[in-house]
This record gives structure tokens, sequence and C-alpha cells, in this order.
């Protein structure tokens, strides 16, 4: 384990997603916000970073796995 402290680049994007999750936890309250109207933040399922650059190529946000057996 390192503290993020010591990588930069990924405390910045932790410091932007939190700040932006935190306001879009705020909005709910609102009735007549971008958040009620939303519904969820969809950043991480479409693969976005929080800073709105594209993630990873390999991101996958759904899995088509082999039935057990």
């Amino acid at each position: 384990m390192r503290k993020l402290s010591e990588n930069p680049e990924l405390e910045g994007e932790y410091k932007a997603w939190s700040g932006s999750r935190n306001s879009f936890n705020r909005g709910l309250n609102d009735p007549n916000s971008d958040a009620v109207r939303e519904k969820w933040q969809k950043s991480y399922f479409r693969g976005v970073c929080p800073a709105g650059r594209n993630g990873p190529e390999d991101h996958r946000s759904r899995l088509k796995l082999k039935p057990f057996g």
C-alpha cells in the first residue's frame, strides 16, 4: 500500500472525482437539478475518467460470461 500523495496525477483524479461526486449528491436534493434529471453518474460506466478523457481501451461495462458447468 502507498499513500495517494505519492502519485500526484492519481491523487488529482481522485480529488476531481470526489468533488464531482459530492456536487452530484448535493444536487439530488434539488428537484430541478441536472443531477435529478440524470439520476446517476455514468462516467465510470462509459469508461470516462474524472478529468473527461477516455479511460483504458479495454474498459468493459458488460461481460458475457460462459455458464457454469
